[in-house]
C-alpha cells in the first residue's frame, strides 16, 4: 500500500502562491492531508513599538495574506489545515514540514529569475537547497 501523502503549500496573498495552492489540491488525493500555512517574518522589539502595535501588524500581515488562500479553500471545500507560524520564512517551513511529517512541499515561485535569485535568495531557492523532501515549485 502506498504511504499516504501530506502536502504543505506554503501562502503570502501572492497570485502564484493560489496558483501553488491550486496544483496542490489537483495534485494530492482528496483523502490527503493538506496543510496550508503563512509564515509571517518576526517584527524586531523596540521600546517603542508595543505589543499591542505588533499584533496589529501580524494581524493585519496575515489577514492580507490569508484572504485570497481562505476563499479559495471555502469555494471548493477543501479540506485544508491553514496555520500562521512567526519565524524566518524559510527554517520555519521546513521545521513545520518535518514536524507534521509532509510528503512534499509546494511553493509559489515570484520568478525573478537566475540572476536575481542568485541575489535576492528567495524563500523558495532556500527551501529547495535545504529540503529533505521534495519541494514543488509553481509559477
Amino acid at each position: 500500500m502506498a504511504k499516504a501523502q501530506k502536502v504543505l503549500v506554503t501562502v503570502d496573498g501572492s497570485d502564484n502562491a493560489i496558483r501553488a495552492l491550486k496544483f496542490a489540491l489537483s495534485a494530492t488525493p482528496p483523502d490527503s492531508p493538506l496543510f496550508v500555512l503563512y509564515v509571517q517574518a518576526p517584527v524586531p522589539r523596540s521600546r517603542v513599538v508595543s505589543d499591542a502595535l505588533i499584533r496589529e501588524h501580524y494581524g493585519r500581515q496575515e489577514e492580507a495574506a490569508l484572504k485570497s488562500a481562505r476563499k479559495f479553500l471555502t469555494r471548493t471545500k477543501a479540506n485544508a489545515k491553514v496555520e500562521v507560524c512567526i519565524g524566518e520564512p524559510a527554517p520555519t517551513i521546513l521545521e513545520y514540514a518535518r514536524k507534521k511529517k509532509c510528503t512534499q512541499i509546494v511553493m509559489g515561485n515570484h520568478g525573478h529569475g537566475t540572476l536575481a535569485g542568485l541575489f535576492l535568495g528567495s524563500v523558495a531557492m532556500k527551501v529547495v537547497q535545504l529540503s529533505e523532501i521534495p519541494v514543488t515549485l509553481v509559477k
